[in-house]
């Protein structure tokens, strides 16, 4: 799966991507923050990690493909600082308060984050990955952290991920507390090959904890 990642940057498959931003992200999240951190897992060039970021909080995103962060950087005419240990290469932006980790987001370790935003991080993720990806990120957030979580649901049964179906029941499994808030049906923004499998419907859900 990691080269399978690395590959989709390398080529440009990369129809999960919304250079806009995410709609639902905007209208759902929090107050504007005093500098608490947010973990966005398996970021890409995501431009909500700037959004985040403007609106006050410090933002430490957390990606495979270093060409997705230095294209980031690159997009959002941000500079940054790169330093290196344990396998893990680090951007760091001081204004905005932005920081990227490029490597295996299962080597990441940090301090407690006071919220994390995931849009693209469980549902790129197979069946069998996703419970080691739940204890990891549980390892990484207060117990108190806030939470915004995206997920996608289809019939799978005409075409699989990536990005996964990933239903109601198994998410509140992993998170009891997270509350179903708004769903629409995002076909339009999601990977060519939903439309050509014949869906005529991919439903994206938000999911709040706060």
């Amino acid at each position: 799966m990691t080269e399978d990642w690395k590959s989709r940057w390398k080529e440009g498959r990369i129809g999960w991507h919304e250079a806009g931003g995410n709609k639902a992200l905007r209208k759902h999240w929090p107050a504007p923050g005093n500098g608490e951190r947010v973990l966005v897992p398996l970021c890409g060039k995501s431009p909500d990690l700037l959004w985040l970021a403007l609106e006050g909080y410090a933002v430490t995103g957390v990606e495979l493909s270093e060409i997705a962060v230095r294209t980031f950087f690159e997009e959002a005419n941000l500079g940054f600082e790169l330093s290196q240990a344990d396998g893990l290469m680090t951007f760091k932006c001081d204004e905005p308060a932005i920081t990227l980790v490029c490597g295996d987001y299962f080597e990441f370790a940090s301090e407690p984050f006071a919220a994390i935003y995931d849009r693209a991080s469980l549902i790129a993720l197979p069946p069998q990955i996703r419970p080691d990806y739940i204890k990891h990120t549980q390892s990484l957030l207060d117990t108190s952290a806030k939470q915004l979580l995206i997920t996608l649901e289809y019939d799978q049964s005409k075409a699989d991920g990536p990005p996964f179906s990933v239903l109601a029941d198994e998410v509140v499994g992993y998170w009891p507390k997270l509350r179903r808030v708004s769903e629409k049906n995002a076909i339009n923004s999601t990977p060519p090959k939903f439309k050509e499998a014949g869906l005529t419907e991919v439903t994206e859900v938000v999911w709040i904890n706060y």
